[in-house]
């Protein structure tokens, strides 16, 4: 039963409803003065009479944070209705603007909803540009669109084009950020001359990547860019030459490769744009921030990283990456030797997972970094390699996934296997700004087969990328002496009790993960043989 109802203070100044605006809201096009929604094709969307209302209202404020309160007084002035009517409308409107209709019509939690879309040409121009929203942790959107191509080019590259756009947006919608806008909604976009402002707006994107395809003889070049929306700036630029004639040979792994490589720029862009401009740090940023300190291995401020984190998770408890994050922390302080209570540290990294996988189930590196402590803290290798296998059924092209599998196969005697998975995690993220750690447990895989060259050889370029990391600086020593090369393995060694000046063998035989006895024994005596300390 409808009841009458007082209407509210209005909020701010009324738009003036009587002027005709066309925007553009994703890839469909809306006509406020006749309350309807069109596809690019013009194919009317049909909505019932009170969700393209509500959409009309959002519309005349696109950009702007509208209350419940004034949109029911607005829809349904002077009578009482339930917020339910309201939520109905809400998803209606976003069923018709179709996959990324809860990007394009956002939920402001305690504040209201606003519609990111474009007033198209000719339109009255809006005070000023509304900015992106992000989520509440403050995780970036991207949009991806679809490669430029030459005029009149061969159907094969329009296919390629068109199976590199979708096989990007899918890895990089894996990655868990950032908010990645579905290519169905781009795709219509293809050689689009719009500027990257106008199409960020369209899309309320922070960045847009992009790109070309174009036949070079018997070679196709690949330039793929990514751009911050609001600078127009160029963040990241990297060019691919395909042979031709094995186009189609490895389409998804090099899409994998693409957005492995493309994130991490845009988290150093994110990191960057934190420090110059925001006064209010979010979730988000703060998770940067902290990892950026995290992973220098720097004592002395690695305990403010973890400080930053759990500050990270009580901003945002929904935000399921301080916590993971926190399990990484945990984990690199028992590596790294420097906690005072290795148990009770193990117990909180394995907490700080549960809460990851509480709030996000599909968390593939959080069940890896599970498994993986399972194998380096307890030994529970059946354990461990269960997890490890569902980590890799829910992410497989996820390069740290890959990477976390790795170690647990060496110690468990698969060492083909190891080698084989960060193999493929370096293949996947080649330029991922931990390489020193992918590079650290490919070392590990090659010790575990006894391929000692290798091993050495791994090992000494994650030293070069990172050489505080105590775990790889023992395997480097180890292999270096197990080759006899003991004057090479002085350097490890040196820095390796300047970091840890009690270590002594001992103390890695009496909890190392390897399963076979003589192996453990053998890894004993290499780094012995290196100049450390029994």
């Amino acid at each position: 039963m409808m009841l009458p109802r007082r209407p509210s203070e209005p909020v701010g100044d009324a738009p003036e409803k009587s002027r005709r605006t066309k925007l553009a809201v994703g890839a469909l096009l809306f006509d406020t003065a006749t309350g309807t929604l069109a596809a690019p094709d013009g194919v009317e969307i049909s909505l019932r009479p009170k969700p393209a209302e509500v959409l009309r209202n959002l519309a005349e404020r696109a950009g702007e944070v509208v209350t419940r309160e004034a949109l029911i007084d607005a829809v349904w002035p002077g009578i009482f209705v339930t917020d339910d009517s309201l939520t109905q409308c809400i998803a209606e409107i976003r069923r018709a603007l179709g996959d990324d209709g809860a990007l394009l019509l956002r939920t402001l939690p305690k504040r209201g909803y606003m519609l990111v879309a474009a007033r198209l040409a000719g339109a009255a121009p809006p005070p000023e540009p509304p900015p992106a929203i992000r989520s509440p942790a403050g995780i970036p959107v991207l949009a991806m669109l679809p490669l430029r191509l030459p005029q009149g080019c061969e159907p094969e590259l329009v296919a390629f084009a068109d199976i590199l756009l979708d096989g990007i947006v899918g890895a990089l919608a894996t990655l868990r950020e950032p908010v990645v806008i579905s290519a169905n909604s781009t795709r219509h976009l293809a050689g689009t001359t719009e500027d990257v402002a106008a199409l960020a707006l369209r899309f309320g994107a922070d960045y847009l990547a992009f790109g070309s395809l174009q036949r070079l003889g018997r070679r196709v070049r690949l330039s793929v860019e990514l751009a911050e929306a609001a600078r127009g700036a160029l963040v990241w630029h990297r060019v691919h030459d395909l042979p031709a004639d094995g186009l189609f040979d490895a389409p998804d792994e090099l899409a994998v490769a693409i957005a492995h490589t493309l994130v991490p720029r845009l988290r150093n862009a994110e990191l960057r744009t934190s420090l110059r401009q925001r006064q209010d740090v979010d979730a988000y940023h703060l998770l940067l921030s902290a990892q950026a300190l995290m992973f220098k291995l720097d004592r002395a401020t690695f305990d403010e990283a973890g400080a930053m984190l759990r500050r990270a998770a009580a901003l945002d408890p929904g935000f399921a990456a301080p916590h993971f994050a926190l399990a990484n922390w945990h984990s690199l302080r028992i590596g790294q030797r420097w906690s005072a209570d290795p148990a009770a540290e193990a117990r909180a990294l394995e907490v700080e997972v549960g809460q990851a996988l509480a709030l996000d189930g599909g968390h593939a590196r959080a069940l890896a970094l599970l498994g993986h402590s399972r194998t380096i803290l307890h030994r529970d290798y059946d354990r461990a390699q269960d997890l490890l296998d569902r980590a890799l059924d829910r992410a497989p092209n996820d390069a740290e996934t890959w990477l976390w599998t790795s170690p647990t196969l060496a110690y468990t005697g698969r060492v083909t296997d190891a080698v084989r998975h960060a193999q493929r995690a370096i293949r996947l993220s080649p330029e991922d700004p931990l390489l020193f750690r992918y590079q650290h447990f490919l070392s590990i895989a090659y010790y575990a087969c006894g391929q000692w060259e290798e091993a050495a050889h791994w090992g000494l370029r994650s030293m070069w990328s990172n050489g505080d990391y105590t775990s790889n600086l023992a395997t480097t020593a180890a292999a270096l002496a197990a080759l006899g090369r003991r004057e090479e393995a002085r350097a490890p060694v040196a820095r390796m009790l300047e970091l840890l000046p009690g270590y002594r063998v001992s103390m890695t035989m009496a909890s190392h993960a390897y399963r076979d006895d003589a192996t453990r024994e053998q890894y004993g005596q290499h780094l012995i043989a290196a100049g450390l300390p029994a």
